[in-house]
């Protein structure tokens, strides 16, 4: 079989920084190869600008003619209203976190081509149950069908390096964004004697800031490369993730295939199993759930046999659950059941 994934126009795949659809991508073409199909990618990136994603859809057609290819398999809302404009069937999969957070006017918008790319989709993959159950709820029908495929991660380049963990060390990874609430994180584990580094952008000095100021041992890593990203998961002891809103988390399954026990709210419910690979704690009152993450951290700083029994689970369901191989697997379904459809003239 010979799929077509087709990129977004903001970042190249694989990216050279932070990109997560675009890290996506990359893994899941060498995961098709592996398998023994073909898989290529369909990008092309001009400013790096999140509206460079318009030109780029406008574009597609003319790359895609002369193509051979079984599926195109959409990632990214513009594009994928191109594709069905255009007439192109397609697989959606949706990446967005509009479905449950709209605070601007973008993300309405956002919200509104997603909701439209899933209607015109030829099938529609959901990352998760929640995920699929709100698609059912919220699109207009006649919907496509709907399967639930996670994403999966490398389980041989993330892995644990025990004899490197002291036991307190927190690591997050992610935009140093207000939905993120880092500032959260760092309030918890002030005076816990844990020392909190966070990596990922920061577009905000403002909030960069004001995440510094709400802990006692934080540490702002900025992007970091792929080497010492691997590092920092290998040799950290557990991993906070406070964000309010998530579709699935990349970094999760990172954290799990690295042995890492996961402490967040509602956006892991699901992902992490309670009181064996983490925690997903209630986060609607924020006092409560800076109170929570700190009773859990305190209870993996006190004690290093329940952090290793933990940290293996949380491997263990990397690889049972998020390898690559049985998300190609999945994948294979919904490809049969659109790959009889023609491409435009």
């Amino acid at each position: 079989m010979r799929i077509l994934l087709i990129g977004g126009g903001v970042q190249p795949i694989p990216p050279t920084g932070y990109g997560a659809i675009e890290r996506i991508l990359a893994d899941f073409r060498t995961a098709l190869i592996a398998a023994g199909h073909e898989a290529e990618v369909v990008n092309r990136v001009r400013r790096r600008r999140t509206i460079d994603e318009y030109p780029f859809a406008w574009e597609l057609p003319r790359l895609l003619k002369g193509q051979e290819y079984d599926v195109l398999h959409a990632h990214t809302p513009v594009v994928a209203n191109r594709l069905a404009f255009s007439g192109y069937p397609f697989v959606y999969t949706s990446h967005s976190r509009h479905w449950f957070y709209r605070e601007r006017w973008s993300h309405r918008w956002g919200y509104w081509l997603e909701r439209r790319a899933v209607r015109r989709a030829k099938a529609v993959v959901a990352l998760t149950p929640t995920l699929a159950r709100t698609m059912v709820s919220t699109v207009r029908p006649p919907l496509p069908s709907i399967t639930v495929i996670p994403f999966g991660v490398d389980s041989t380049r993330f892995h644990p390096e025990w004899d490197r963990r002291s036991g307190r060390n927190a690591l997050g990874v992610g935009v140093v964004l207000p939905f993120k609430r880092w500032e959260m994180a760092a309030r918890a584990l002030r005076g816990l004697g844990v020392h909190l580094r966070i990596a990922g952008p920061m577009p905000s000095a403002e909030y960069a800031a004001a995440v510094r100021s709400a802990g006692d041992q934080v540490e702002m890593l900025g992007e970091v490369s792929a080497d010492e990203l691997d590092r920092l998961y290998a040799e950290s002891d557990f991993l906070i993730h406070p964000s309010s809103v998530e579709i699935l988390s990349a970094t999760v399954l990172e954290a799990l295939a690295s042995g890492l026990p996961v402490v967040g709210g509602s956006a892991v419910e699901g992902v992490v199993e309670e009181g064996l690979t983490g925690w997903s704690l209630p986060d609607k009152d924020p006092a409560a759930f800076v109170a929570a993450i700190r009773e859990r951290v305190t209870g993996l700083v006190a004690n290093d046999r329940l952090r290793r029994e933990m940290g293996d689970r949380a491997r263990a369901a990397a690889e049972s659950r998020y390898s690559w191989p049985k998300v190609v697997e999945a994948h294979l379904g919904v490809y049969a059941s659109v790959s009889a459809a023609k491409s435009p003239a």
